[in-house]
């Protein structure tokens, strides 16, 4: 071969169109030490009981901006990152978790902001309810992927499922949604 020539190799596709192929090989190191679970969750746990001390009427409203701009770093950002540091290990379910979640904390940080600084009508009370029982859903498929899990990881995707359902309850009855910050 001459100089500078480059060779190709041909890689087959592989048998499942959903396996992970990976152009360079894991430092074993690094799959088998580092995961990024306890930032991710940590996150959103935060997050979520920022979010919830306002909804159970615990701190005053005016704290929104608070847990605006936290929900949108910490419950956002942070696991985001966490779920592509899951993806890079292999784990489709921490990255699939941490990444919705992230974008669902960046979501609704971006849905508050907007509602202060436009002139945006709120969404019709439906609109949220909907939008609160398809998270539910899908955190609710989510916790069908831990049963094979520890009892702390199925303890969260029950809980956040329920904590889901209640809210969406919750936007037709103030009892509800104050009860729902209990969750």
């Amino acid at each position: 071969s001459s100089v500078g020539e480059k060779k190709f190799v041909s890689v087959p596709p592989p048998e499942d169109p959903f396996t992970m192929t990976e152009a360079k090989p894991v430092n074993p190191h690094v799959a088998q030490t580092c995961t990024a679970g306890p930032i991710g969750l940590g996150a959103f746990g935060m997050t979520t009981i920022l979010l919830n001390f306002l909804n159970a009427d615990l701190i005053g409203k005016e704290s929104i901006t608070l847990i605006i701009c936290y929900g949108m770093f910490h419950g956002g950002m942070i696991q985001v990152l966490a779920g592509m540091w899951e993806c890079y290990r292999g784990n489709i379910f921490g990255a699939c978790a941490f990444t919705s979640y992230g974008g669902f904390w960046m979501g609704f940080a971006l849905f508050e902001i907007l509602m202060v600084i436009t002139e945006l009508a709120p969404p019709a009370k439906d609109g949220k309810v909907v939008w609160l029982c398809v998270w539910g859903v899908f955190t609710s498929l989510m916790f069908v992927g831990t049963l094979n899990a520890n009892r702390v990881v199925q303890f969260v995707f029950a809980s956040l499922s329920l904590l889901f359902f209640l809210l969406a309850l919750g936007v037709h009855n103030t009892d509800i949604h104050i009860i729902a910050g209990y969750v």
